[in-house]
């Protein structure tokens, strides 16, 4: 009986693969929780503009990501090798404790993507927009409720070097308590020829053996 639940557990995983790639991959984030604290130099969080680890809220575990800052975008971010052609896609978890009521006031996850220079390839907002970014936690949304949150995959532009994945808070509205982030998942998508060899090997692992 634990071979078999093996075995399906396995199919259900190839099957969501040829599917929906972005379910069965693993993620490259350090400290996808914030449980860690991971130094930058060891490849962890890089905080800027007053973000920091928090212990006030959490989605699961103990810590999240807190963002938060008067006229200001704080925010946080981790940094992966990257080339042309790649694709990512990030996801997680987002909430604010009191109602954002400010414009703008938001927070979203992003990927950004850069050249060996470090030139940003291109903003949400300017031409020709490569960076990638989530629905929003804002005034629309239920405080108190964690909001699950979504890049959607891209596809890394020419030049690309390296990505950055970002978690950001656009708040000018006088709200300290700012936008909490957990539960973090970022996954390099694999090619549709990836995928289908990965679906050959599955078959050839059911196929029946003669005896």
């Amino acid at each position: 009986m634990k071979t078999l639940t093996r075995v399906i557990g396995h199919g259900t995983c190839a099957a969501l693969a040829l599917s929906a790639a972005t379910t069965c991959f693993s993620n490259i984030l350090i400290d996808p929780g914030f449980e860690l604290q991971t130094p930058p130099g060891s490849g962890g969080w890089n905080l800027f503009n007053g973000a920091a680890f928090s212990s006030a809220y959490a989605r699961s575990g103990t810590w999240s990501m807190l963002d938060a800052a008067f006229n200001s975008v704080p925010g946080s971010y981790e940094q992966f090798n990257a080339a042309p052609g790649m694709k990512f896609e990030l996801t997680g978890y987002g909430m604010t404790p009191a109602p954002l009521v400010g414009s703008p006031a938001f927070g979203i996850l992003q990927i950004t993507y850069f050249d060996s220079a470090n030139n940003n390839l291109g903003t949400v907002e300017t031409s020709p927009g490569n960076a990638l970014a989530s629905g929003q936690v804002n005034g629309g949304t239920t405080p108190g409720v964690w909001t699950f949150l979504d890049t959607g995959v891209g596809t890394a532009p020419a030049n690309t070097a390296f990505i950055q994945a970002f978690t950001l808070d656009v708040d000018f509205s006088g709200n300290h308590q700012g936008v909490y982030f957990d539960d973090l998942n970022l996954i390099q998508v694999p090619e549709p020829g990836s995928l289908a060899l990965l679906g050959l090997g599955f078959m050839l692992f059911l196929r029946p053996r003669r005896k």
